[in-house]
C-alpha cells in the first residue's frame, strides 16, 4: 500500500493528512478516521444486492497497514464504525482488536452506530455519545455548519469532481479543511462521495491511491 502525506496545521497542532483517508496527529500518537461503516456489504448482500464479500476484510488490512506504520497507539473512529446493527463483518473487528490488544480504541458514536454497547463490551472499544475533546480540538460525527470552536468530523463523505481532457471527470473522495473545522473523507472505499460545491472557506485534498492532492477552491 502507498502511502503519501500532507502535513497541516490546525490550532497550533501538527496533523498529517494521507491518501488512505485518515489523518495521524503525532504530538497524541493517534491515528483519526471517520465512516468505516463495517457491516454494509453484508447488509446488502442480506437484501439481494450482490456485493463482493472481501470488502471489510480489505478495510482492516487497510487499517492494519496505517497503524503499523504510524505506530499509532489510540484509534479515534468520528462516527459510523458499524453501518447496520451487528453482523458477520462486524465481528471481523472483534479479531482485528485482539491483533491490537494494547491499541486503545475511540469511536464518536455516528448515525448508524447500532447496538454499540454489546460490541464495546466485546471488543474493549471506549464509546463517546456526543463528542470527544482534546488539545481544545472536539471530534463529533456531524461537522456543524457554524463552527465556534475547532472540530474534526466525518459523516458526509466528501469528494471532488476533476475535469479531465478531453471531456470526462474523475470523482475523488477528500478532505475539507478551514481555519477551524475538518471533514474527513469516508474510510471505507464502499461509500458513496457528496461532491456538492465545497464553501469558500475551506481547502480541497482530493485522496487518490497513489496520492494526495491540494486542489484550489474555485
Amino acid at each position: 500500500m502507498n502511502i503519501q502525506e500532507q502535513l497541516i496545521t490546525f490550532n497550533k497542532q501538527q496533523l498529517i493528512l494521507n491518501n488512505q483517508r485518515t489523518i495521524f496527529w503525532p504530538k497524541q500518537n493517534t491515528l483519526i478516521l471517520s465512516d468505516l461503516h463495517l457491516g454494509k456489504a453484508a447488509h446488502f448482500r442480506k437484501h439481494g444486492i450482490p456485493i463482493p464479500s472481501d470488502t471489510a476484510n480489505l478495510d482492516l488490512q487497510r487499517l492494519a497497514t496505517l497503524i503499523d506504520y504510524y505506530k499509532a497507539a489510540n484509534i479515534l473512529v468520528v462516527g459510523d464504525l458499524i453501518h447496520a446493527g451487528i453482523n458477520q463483518e462486524v465481528f471481523l473487528l472483534k479479531e482485528f482488536k485482539q491483533k491490537y490488544a494494547d491499541l486503545n480504541f475511540h469511536l464518536v458514536l455516528g448515525n448508524h452506530d447500532r447496538m454499540v454497547e454489546k460490541l464495546a463490551k466485546q471488543i474493549d472499544l471506549i464509546y463517546h455519545k456526543d463528542k470527544f475533546e482534546l488539545e481544545q480540538i472536539s471530534f463529533v460525527h456531524e461537522p456543524t455548519t457554524a463552527p465556534s470552536a475547532f472540530s474534526i468530523s466525518g459523516h458526509i463523505h466528501p469528494g471532488v469532481s476533476i475535469k479531465l481532457p478531453p471531456n470526462k471527470h474523475l470523482r475523488l473522495p477528500c478532505f475539507w479543511v478551514s481555519a477551524q473545522q475538518i471533514i474527513l473523507p469516508a474510510f471505507s472505499k464502499f461509500t458513496g462521495l457528496d461532491s456538492r460545491k465545497m464553501p469558500s472557506e475551506y481547502a480541497c485534498f482530493a485522496v487518490h491511491d497513489e496520492i494526495i492532492l491540494p486542489l484550489k477552491n474555485s
